[in-house]
């Protein structure tokens, strides 16, 4: 969705971008593919072998070479390898990479060894942007003497009006019942979009204090605390429900987690979704447990359907929630800690009124995919003004 919305910000701008979408041979079209072609952006299909792959970096480099294109903007670890590896004086077309995070936590393991040749690779590409300054801190960038970084924040859309009618807004008192601080119900907010969405989804939503979350179902999200902490409110005496929307490999254990905390009726796993946001403002807080984070779009999506957050002060995040004063923020892997913050949302509707209002406003003036595309042109130029 960042690179679809930076797309779509860059044409406004009159640049001419094209994605170059790499996918397994066997793959038709990936979804990215579709929603680009859908929304008319120009898509160039590259199909190659998993893993490294020199005989395809080379393909694609060709048809950049031969088309003209003045810049390659990589935004994963396989073109930053195969691109940043690469000698310049082949390469040519300066590269810019961007690193939106990255997702391995503890142990050996394949992902490890692509993170580190990503920052290896760093060295030498022409500029690489973090998503975030809290990206920064970063063990992965410790040694980063000779990597040319900058700070480019990720952005979602936002409607022209959103300034003035977050100035024109009365703010009512906090329903307990929703938990909505802002006058906007759910069918407002979706309204706006066609979307339909998923009645099970909906209806799990309306009959309990629905906790929400939306991402890959892998450990760096941090899941397993995420499920503890639901089972300690549930403890506590709050009638809570909890959604989590996304798929990936750890479903297993989620699920015999769930059944072990005997959760099976609070606790909803209902796969992948697109425009999973749609199903925020059913939520009545948003929770982020994840390890390790860059700047995760769904944090804006939260703050812009005025929903309260809980999270890790992992990443970029505590930068976002302006150190707790947008949000409430806690130490990653501590399910009671995660509880407690959640409770403190369910139970002080002017603290959380205060939380949502401070997030619209810093939604709106600092993390904008328009702010985000002029900033990234910024970087542009001042990479192509050196190769003169």
């Amino acid at each position: 969705m960042v690179l679809l919305n930076l797309v779509a910000e860059q044409i406004k701008l009159g640049l001419e971008p094209t994605i170059a979408s790499i996918g397994e041979k066997h793959i038709e079209e990936k979804p990215l593919e579709a929603e680009a072609l859908r929304r008319g952006f120009k898509v160039k299909k590259f199909r190659m072998f998993p893993g490294p792959n020199i005989a395809g970096a080379f393909k694609i480099l060709r048809y950049a070479q031969r088309n003209g294109f003045d810049l390659l903007h990589s935004h994963g670890y396989k073109g930053n390898v195969q691109f940043g590896l690469m000698p310049k004086s082949f390469r040519k077309i300066p590269l810019i990479a961007t690193a939106h995070g990255w997702t391995s936590t503890k142990g050996f393991t394949k992902n490890r060894i692509y993170e580190w040749l990503d920052t290896l690779s760093f060295k030498f590409i022409d500029a690489v942007v973090l998503v975030n300054k809290g990206m920064l801190n970063s063990p992965k960038l410790k040694n980063r003497k000779g990597i040319n970084i900058h700070i480019v924040n990720n952005g979602i859309p936002i409607p022209d009006n959103a300034v003035t009618r977050f100035n024109d807004l009365t703010i009512q008192p906090t329903n307990q019942s929703t938990n909505r601080p802002f006058n906007q119900s759910p069918s407002q907010f979706n309204n706006l979009t066609n979307q339909q969405l998923d009645k099970e989804i909906v209806d799990f939503c309306s009959n309990a204090y629905t906790i929400g979350s939306i991402g890959r179902l892998s450990t760096e999200k941090g899941y397993k605390y995420l499920i503890q902490a639901l089972s300690l409110l549930v403890k506590n005496g709050i009638d809570a429900r909890l959604v989590i929307i996304g798929e990936g490999y750890e479903r297993g254990l989620l699920e015999e987690l769930v059944a072990q905390l005997e959760l099976k009726d609070r606790i909803l796993l209902p796969g992948y979704r697109d425009n999973a946001k749609y199903y925020i403002p059913y939520f009545k807080a948003f929770v982020i447990s994840s390890l390790t984070e860059g700047l995760p779009i769904t944090l804006l999506e939260a703050m812009q359907a005025r929903v309260p957050v809980v999270s890790t002060s992992v990443g970029g995040i505590p930068e976002v929630l302006d150190g707790g004063k947008a949000g409430m923020l806690v130490n990653p892997a501590e399910p009671e800690l995660l509880a407690k913050a959640v409770i403190q949302i369910y139970d002080n509707g002017i603290m959380t009124k205060k939380f949502t209002e401070t997030a619209y406003q810093r939604l709106i003036f600092h993390y904008s995919s328009s702010s985000m595309a002029k900033n990234y042109l910024i970087l542009y130029e001042s990479i192509l003004a050196k190769k003169i």
